[in-house]
C-alpha cells in the first residue's frame, strides 16, 4: 500500500543531507571530546592510585605508630629524624627531645661495633642480619634489644638514610637463661645420681667387705691387737654411715643456698644426733656479707668434720661452735670431752682440715681446752685468698 498524500518521514536522509557528511567544526568538536574523556579517566586512575597510595602509607604510619618495637629513621650522618611511641616508650625519650640527635647517643660503647658493622654490609650492596646489644635509655639504665639495621631510599632508589628497629628481648632472654640453668640442673642431677650410684655399689661395697675380713681377723686375736682392729672397725662403719648420708644428699635436687648463718645452724642441728646433745652457736662480725661462696663452703666441711670427730672421739657433754668474721675468718669447735687422743691427730680427716688452711693461706691447730676437752681453730685471710685453690 502506497505512502498517502506522497509524504516522506522527517527522518528520510534525503532531508538531512549535512546529517549524513561530516565537516571539520563536528570533526574538532569529537576530537575534543574524546580528548576530555581521555583526560577524564586519566584523572580518576590518578586519583585512585593516590587515594591507594595514601591509604598504603596511612596504614604503614598505623603499623609505625603502634608498634611495641622502637622504630627510629636516621639521615646520611645518623641523626636521628623520626621516633615511634615504641622507640618512647622502650628508651624514655620523647620525639622531640631525640630529634637531631646522635643515633651515638642510644649506645653504649660496646654496641657501637655491632651497628657499625650492620652498615658497612649495607654500604657494601648486602643486608645487614638482626644482632643483639644492649642500648642505653634516658636514666642511663640498659635495655637488651635485638637491633635491625636496614636502608632508607628516596623514589629513585638513591640511599639517603637508615631505618633501624630496636625489639626488647629482656624476657626472651630470660627465658632462655632459665631454660639452660634447667638443662644444666638435670645435667648435675644426672652426675650426682652418677656418683651416687658409683659410692652405692662400689665404694661402700668394698669398705664393708674389708670391714667384715677385719672382724674375721679380730675373732682369732686378743689383747691390745684385737682392740685396735675394732676400733678400725668402728671406724669403717661410721665411714659407711656417713657414705649413705652422702649419698641421700646426692640424690636430692640441689637448692639455693641459704645464708652462712643459716647453714652453720643446720650443721651443728644435723650433728646433735651423733653428739646426743644440740651444740652451742654464736657468731662475731659480718658473717654473711664478708664470706664468698666459696670460702663458705670450706668452712662449712671443715665445721662437719670436727663435729664428727667430736661425736666419735671425745665423748663430749658439751660443744661450742664460734664463728668470727673480720680481718680473717675463724672457725672455733670447743668440747668438754676427754681431750687429745694422739691417734687422733693423725687422722686423715684432721689432715685434710690442715691442708685446706694452708692452701688458702690460714692456720689450723687443736690445743687442750682450759677447761677441759679440746678446742679446734681454723683460721683464713678474708684478703687475698683463692678459695678455689682447694679442691
Amino acid at each position: 500500500m502506497g505512502n498517502p498524500g506522497g509524504l516522506r518521514p522527517l527522518d528520510d536522509p534525503q532531508d538531512t543531507p549535512e546529517q549524513t557528511e561530516s565537516t571539520p567544526q563536528t570533526r574538532l568538536i569529537d576530537e575534543l571530546r574524546q580528548e576530555l574523556e581521555d583526560t577524564n579517566r586519566g584523572l580518576i586512575a590518578l586519583h585512585t592510585e593516590l587515594e591507594n597510595a595514601r591509604l598504603a602509607e596511612a596504614r604503614l604510619a598505623a603499623i609505625v605508630a603502634s608498634s611495641d618495637d622502637a622504630m627510629l629513621s636516621l639521615d646520611a650522618e645518623f641523626r636521628i629524624q623520626t621516633w615511634n611511641a615504641g622507640a618512647q616508650r622502650l628508651f624514655g625519650h620523647t620525639e622531640e627531645h631525640i630529634a637531631g640527635q646522635p643515633a651515638g647517643t642510644l649506645m653504649p660503647d660496646a654496641a657501637h661495633a655491632a651497628f657499625d658493622a650492620a652498615v658497612e654490609e649495607i654500604r657494601s650492596g648486602g643486608r645487614a642480619e638482626s644482632h643483639q646489644c644492649r642500648w642505653r635509655r634516658a636514666d642511663g639504665t640498659e635495655v637488651d634489644v635485638a637491633v635491625t639495621v636496614s636502608a632508607r631510599r628516596d623514589a629513585d632508589g638513591t640511599r639517603v638514610g637508615y631505618c633501624a628497629t630496636a625489639r626488647d628481648i629482656t624476657h626472651q632472654l630470660a627465658a632462655q637463661a632459665e631454660l639452660a640453668a634447667a638443662r644444666t640442673d638435670r645435667e648435675v642431677m644426672a652426675e650426682r645420681d652418677r656418683i651416687a650410684r658409683d659410692l652405692h655399689d662400689m665404694v661402700i661395697q668394698r669398705v664393708f667387705g674389708a670391714g667384715l675380713a677385719l672382724q674375721s681377723t679380730a675373732a682369732r686375736l686378743h689383747g691390745p691387737d684385737a682392740a685396735k682392729l675394732h676400733t678400725v672397725i668402728d671406724e669403717l662403719d661410721a665411714t659407711i654411715r656417713e657414705l649413705r648420708t652422702t649419698i641421700f644428699d646426692l640424690h636430692q635436687p640441689a637448692q639455693k643456698a641459704a645464708s652462712l648463718r643459716a647453714q652453720v645452724l643446720d650443721e651443728a642441728s644435723a650433728a646433735g644426733d651423733r653428739l646426743g646433745f644440740a651444740p652451742a652457736v654464736a657468731f662475731e662480725g659480718p658473717v654473711d656479707a664478708a664470706l664468698p661462696d666459696a670460702t663458705a663452703a670450706h668452712l662449712l666441711a671443715v665445721l662437719r668434720e670436727a663435729l664428727s670427730n667430736v661425736a666419735r672421739h671425745a665423748h663430749a657433754s658439751a660443744v661450742t661452735v664460734f664463728v668470727r668474721a673480720g680481718g680473717d675468718l675463724l672457725l672455733e669447735v670447743t668440747d668438754n670431752g676427754r681431750g687429745l687422743d694422739p691417734a687422733v691427730t693423725r687422722s686423715s680427716g684432721l689432715t685434710n682440715l690442715r691442708r685446706r688452711a694452708e692452701r688458702l693461706g690460714g692456720t689450723f691447730g687443736i690445743t687442750p681446752s682450759p677447761a677441759g676437752g679440746t678446742r679446734l681453730r681454723w683460721r683464713i685471710p678474708l684478703t687475698g685468698t683463692d678459695p678455689e685453690r682447694t679442691p
